[in-house]
């Protein structure tokens, strides 16, 4: 996609308005790339059409599951069940595993209050067993989880009936190409971003991380579990607004500490989010988004219990980090900052 295909592009959804009521007119502008997971792609089975809010939640929690499709794909040679919740840009669930339900109910418990209102992607069919976990899953009995939207591959009719919202506000999005992404289905056009009197333009981030290869630093070797959870943490964090320090245990996002202005404040963000939700971090594996400058962070993880993290290299204290994971006994996985830096929505 060229500069000069996005801004020809043709208007293909009207958005009742922008980010806030007053900003009208508003709508997504397409143009002819040929990617099968294009926004104009996504036909809305029921509800209303997506809102301009709804539309950029989609664009982020698409870079996130495919992103995660990648990193399994590149790393274990599979992509597993995905599912991810997204509110205001940022995950606040996700969960990757074999068994559907299990993917769902544990992408909901990564914050229960956060996904109250928000969207939800799965890379696979949603059935009436799946809608039912999606509307009552740690709901109290009688009470229904609002959602503004759900987005998958494909719904039966039963659970078409089953999701359908007063108003039309749960908004049921189908693409049956979500239930193929792999390595290939990262993002590879240009990214624009508006600034006054112009715009910017970059490549898009395309960097998956081979936790076997040789570039990789390790203090030790990590057990199968563990880089499982660290693909998803680093999928997870580095599609979230940088700053990012993203916690996970067990296939299971516990805590996301997303734009902070300080690593060490990361740090201390996912933890309170995750504890603030209930989990426990204990044997937990925690992504950054890049280097620690200081060991002020690594410590506020390991006193909560983290037991092994990835990161980026570049910092003039990278020695005193590992010496500091080696002392706690963290497992520290250290790929080049220059290569892999994961700052996003900065």
């Amino acid at each position: 996609m060229t500069t000069s295909d996005f801004i020809s592009g043709e208007p293909s959804i009207e958005c009742k308005y922008g980010e806030n009521g007053y900003q009208t007119p508003a709508a997504l502008y397409s143009g002819s790339t040929g990617d099968s997971l294009a926004l104009d792609r996504f036909e809305v089975l029921q509800g209303t059409a997506p809102s301009y809010n709804n539309l950029c939640d989609l664009d982020r929690l698409l870079q996130t599951a495919t992103h995660i499709a990648a990193g399994f794909a590149v790393n274990s040679g599979g992509v597993p069940r995905i599912a991810v919740a997204c509110k205001h840009g940022n995950a606040c669930g996700g969960a990757a595993g074999d068994d559907t339900a299990k993917v769902v109910m544990a992408a909901l418990e990564g914050d229960l209050r956060a996904v109250f209102g928000g969207l939800v992607l799965l890379n696979f069919q949603v059935d009436e067993a799946i809608a039912e976990v999606l509307m009552t899953h740690k709901m109290d009995a009688g009470g229904r989880r609002l959602l503004d939207g759900i987005v998958a591959p494909g719904f039966t009719a039963g659970a078409m009936e089953m999701l359908e919202r007063k108003g039309d506000k749960c908004r049921l999005l189908a693409n049956p190409a979500l239930e193929n992404m792999d390595r290939d289905s990262l993002d590879s056009a240009m990214r624009f971003r508006y600034v006054r009197g112009g715009f910017l333009a970059q490549p898009n981030y395309t960097f998956v991380p081979e936790l076997k290869s040789d570039a990789v630093e390790r203090t030790a070797e990590a057990s199968s579990g563990q880089v499982s959870d660290m693909i998803l943490a680093w999928a997870i964090g580095s599609t979230s607004n940088s700053n990012t320090v993203t916690i996970v245990r067990d296939g299971m996002l516990l805590g996301n500490g997303v734009g902070q202005q300080d690593r060490v404040g990361g740090c201390k963000l996912a933890v309170m989010r995750a504890r603030d939700a209930g989990h426990d971090t204990s044997a937990s594996v925690a992504y950054s988004d890049s280097f620690f400058p200081f060991v002020d962070g690594p410590t506020e993880l390991a006193d909560a219990g983290v037991k092994a993290i990835v990161a980026t290299s570049g910092s003039i204290r990278d020695g005193e980090v590992k010496e500091f994971c080696q002392s706690r006994g963290i497992t520290l996985f250290l790929y080049p900052d220059s290569a892999g830096r994961g700052f996003f929505g900065h």
